[in-house]
């Protein structure tokens, strides 16, 4: 059996010939746990190949949900990746994803451009109510 950090070395080196069958035995190789903590171990570029074809990668949800959430927090903020990441967000309805559009909220990120698009895809309490005081602090309501 492998180590963890010869397993992520071989999963790194899996990503970069894009193959996903092997990045998913490889990760399904690991302990769960492992498995959730594996995100902030990987390079970005195979955390970037991962969630550009998270339907070819059969791994725990949880799991892809999490290597997915930290992509979109190392991706600089526009419209390109809002749109990238409200479509995940419609085909999964990761939590993780409104998360990082709240922390986006919350440190101005966002701009006026793009309220309709995140209000039409977004409704949670917290969304709302962070939201609103974007607005207010933008002079906006």
């Amino acid at each position: 059996m492998f180590d963890s950090s010869s397993i992520i070395k071989m999963i790194d080196i899996a990503a970069t010939q894009k193959n996903y069958k092997e990045i998913e035995k490889l990760i399904n190789m690991m302990d769960i746990r492992v498995q959730h903590g594996i995100h902030s171990l990987l390079n970005e570029s195979t955390i970037e190949v991962i969630t550009e074809n998270k339907d070819n990668i059969n791994i725990a949800s949880s799991v892809k949900e999490h290597i997915i959430w930290f992509h979109f927090y190392k991706v600089p903020w526009s419209d390109e990746m809002l749109d990238k990441l409200i479509k995940i967000y419609k085909e999964e309805r990761y939590l993780a994803l409104e998360s990082r559009v709240i922390s986006a909220i919350k440190s101005d990120e966002i701009d006026h451009s793009q309220i309709n698009k995140l209000e039409s895809t977004f409704s949670s309490k917290e969304f709302i109510k962070q939201i609103e005081i974007w607005k207010k602090r933008n002079s906006l309501s």
